[in-house]
């Protein structure tokens, strides 16, 4: 069939929509590359436990613990949030924007040339310092 009822519209608009798709498929292409490049992230039985332990022993802020519940339904399982896989659950991410906001604020602290003991001492989530029971703060629960 001849295209000549195409007007220059019509043609401009079907190259534009396949340079389009080259590019999508140019980034597909690269986002399956960096994939392909990331570490596997495995939890072990131990680590699932203490994270487990803290969040039901009430160290965890509500999101995470309704996570847990979610987990503990069988909705997922922690190994798909460290593996990126449960990441596509809006309340999964946003149980976890609070911490990244503060690990971000913790990196951009690093980079200025904060030492570890003041980014850590600055940490928002952390006990006051008649709270402190030996373990190490676990920001990301909080």
């Amino acid at each position: 069939m001849s295209d000549d009822w195409m007007t220059p519209e019509i043609r401009e608009a079907e190259a534009m929509l396949e340079e389009r798709m080259r590019q999508a498929e140019e980034v597909l292409d690269r986002v399956a590359r960096y994939e392909a490049s990331l570490p596997e992230i495995k939890l072990t039985d131990d680590q699932i436990e203490d994270v487990e332990q803290r969040i039901r022993s009430g160290q965890a802020p509500p999101e995470i613990a309704a996570l847990q519940a979610r987990i503990d339904a069988g909705e997922f399982s922690w190994q798909d949030i460290a593996s990126g896989e449960a990441l596509h659950d809006e309340s999964v991410q946003a149980s976890f924007a609070k911490s990244v906001a503060n690990m971000q604020q913790a990196k951009e602290l690093l980079d200025a040339g904060y030492d570890v003991a003041t980014v850590i001492g600055n940490d928002p989530n952390r006990p006051a310092a008649d709270t402190y029971d030996d373990e190490p703060p676990d920001s990301f629960l909080r």
